[in-house]
């Protein structure tokens, strides 16, 4: 059964562009494009899609609170951004939104097949200069952050989500309750002043205890 993707972004020639490259790939069915929210939002309550992939950088086309109404109307799908955003703190929101990858629109078409591949999956996949952007320091706050002490189970947890393990899954792994390795998290999160979990993997890859390649 092929995975049931829907293109929004308000170029044509983009449209065109992903519909032609999927159409190699039989694995994909493209079933529905729009250029506007209110033509994504009926595509989404009528297909109820595996995956969208949108660029909500486009004024009075799309905008990030269309990932989060998109997700609402149909829990299921998953979310591949490409787009040329490079400001920090709207790319951490559409991950906290529900986006699962990230590329920009120079990115070539392995890295395009590969990041669908990936979502379809729910591993995440960002590409390098979108990694570059999120950890580049634009707050002063982190600029004057303090290295703080992790223990060796608090880092075991950052790893484990960075690999993309759910809660349950690192619990069985570590022979934890999933309710511990819920209080580790949010633990680890108030030592390190972060606010979501995609703040404390960019922080581990930051600070060496992932690397980049590690994070799905």
């Amino acid at each position: 059964m092929s995975v049931k993707v829907i293109v929004a972004d308000c170029q044509y020639l983009i449209r065109v562009g992903l519909k032609s490259l999927f159409s190699t790939s039989p694995e994909f069915e493209i079933v529905g494009e729009a250029a506007y929210s209110q033509d994504l939002l009926a595509l989404v309550q009528d297909k109820q899609p595996d995956i969208i992939i949108i660029d909500y950088q486009q004024p009075f086309h799309f905008s990030l609170k269309d990932i989060k109404t998109c997700k609402s109307l149909s829990p299921h799908t998953r979310f591949l951004i490409i787009s040329m955003d490079e400001n920090r703190d709207q790319i951490l929101q559409a991950i906290d939104y529900g986006a699962i990858s990230f590329l920009t629109k120079e990115c070539d078409e392995d890295e395009i097949i590969n990041a669908l591949r990936a979502t379809t999956k729910n591993e995440k996949f960002m590409c390098h200069k979108v990694i570059d952007i999120i950890l580049r320091k634009e707050h002063h706050q982190e600029e004057d952050c303090k290295p703080f002490n992790l223990s060796v189970r608090e880092v075991e947890i950052i790893q484990q989500t960075a690999q993309g393990l759910s809660a349950k899954e690192i619990a069985e792994k570590l022979f934890l309750s999933t309710h511990t390795v819920y209080t580790h998290r949010k633990n680890i999160m108030k030592k390190l002043c972060l606010n979501s979990s995609s703040e404390m993997i960019l922080y581990a890859i930051k600070n060496g205890i992932v690397s980049p390649e590690e994070v799905y």
